[in-house]
């Protein structure tokens, strides 16, 4: 966990260390990013995009939805924005399907 010096907003992740492996499912992807940021502004504002139909099964059809890319992809720009000095937030560059908040090479 870490806090963001800018807003305060305490963040669920460890800098440097995964949040996702081993997948790129926007089912896996999605709930895990929202962990992260569940005790943000952001979060209120999509804590209910995900219909409880698809909660309960993540093989839904929404799941490969715009509304799930339109999801994600918001949930990345947000996670960027969060990233700590000296830290992007994305794919691993030895490994594209371990997401977190990684050091930039300088």
């Amino acid at each position: 966990m870490f806090i963001d010096e800018r807003t305060q907003n305490r963040l669920h992740a460890v800098p440097g260390e995964s949040i996702s492996h081993g997948t790129m499912r926007t089912q896996d992807l999605i709930p895990a990013f929202l962990d992260v940021i569940r005790d943000t502004p952001e979060y209120v504002q999509v804590m209910n995009a995900i219909p409880a139909h698809a909660m309960e099964d993540k093989e839904a059809d929404w799941w490969n939805s715009d509304d799930a890319a339109g999801l994600l992809e918001s949930l990345f720009d947000t996670l960027d924005s969060y990233s700590p000095e000296g830290y992007y937030f994305g794919a691993h560059l030895g490994d594209g399907s371990d997401y977190g908040f990684w050091k930039m090479d300088k």
